[in-house]
């Protein structure tokens, strides 16, 4: 016979039964002073995000408009969206691919509807589409890493666990980057989670050595105050 089901219920919640239910908490601080607030300053740093892929602003298999990633919704509402920092991908559809840019390129040249004999071609068309995305990502400009010297308030990348966040910085994802290779079967960039990472962390001046992480830059934002830190500029 099964046990009571009262006997599974923690003792400070049958404590409380038959209580009325206790007040909306109203004060955003809980109570707790807040140091920007009680010298009647706005924060300098508003909104700080650190998750994966929702947060970076990944759509349709890549990471692209990270400037409608909804922490840039949030910061814009909150009145600070020309202060949130958030790194870009410009060029093939962002990483690693662009499945909806792949599909309007190819209804852009063979319409709505594709013939049975026009398959091959857009076969091909797609395979260059990927080899140029390729081409543009390992060894043309995306290749080459933008050197901010502020860091980002949207530390997300796409892939990432919570180790990844602890622990990985940018000179471990630069040196996981190896040599690319032109595969001509396997058109898809290399190491494209290292690439876009790497436009994330903290780069230029505030970290030359490339060892801050996610949660150590998050950190660093956290201890800078209006009356000193670096200049901010937005990418």
């Amino acid at each position: 016979m099964a046990a009571p089901m009262s006997t599974h219920i923690p003792a400070e919640v049958l404590a409380g039964r038959g209580e009325p239910p206790r007040e909306p908490v109203t004060d955003p601080t809980l109570g707790i002073p807040v140091g920007d607030q009680e010298q009647g300053q706005e924060p300098r740093h508003r909104l700080v995000t650190i998750g994966d892929s929702l947060t970076h602003g990944f759509q349709s298999g890549a990471v692209f408009n990270t400037d409608l990633s909804y922490p840039a919704i949030i910061a814009h509402e909150l009145g600070s969206g020309t202060d949130f920092r958030f790194p870009v991908y410009p060029g093939y559809g962002g990483l690693p691919l662009n499945i909806e840019l792949l599909l309007r390129e190819l209804q852009e040249r063979f319409g709505k509807d594709l013939d049975w004999w026009e398959v091959p071609l857009a076969l091909f068309h797609a395979r260059r589409f990927l080899d140029e995305a390729e081409d543009y990502w390992e060894r043309g400009p995306g290749s080459v890493v933008p050197q901010i010297d502020a860091i980002n308030h949207n530390l997300s990348v796409y892939g990432w666990d919570l180790r990844d966040v602890l622990e990985k910085s940018a000179k471990i994802c630069q040196d996981a980057i190896a040599a690319p290779a032109d595969n001509l079967l396997r058109q898809t960039v290399e190491n494209n989670g290292d690439r876009a990472a790497l436009r994330v962390l903290p780069s230029g001046s505030v970290d030359r050595g490339g060892t801050m992480t996610l949660l150590s830059a998050a950190r660093r934002l956290g201890e800078d105050r209006p009356e000193g830190g670096t200049t901010e500029s937005r990418p």
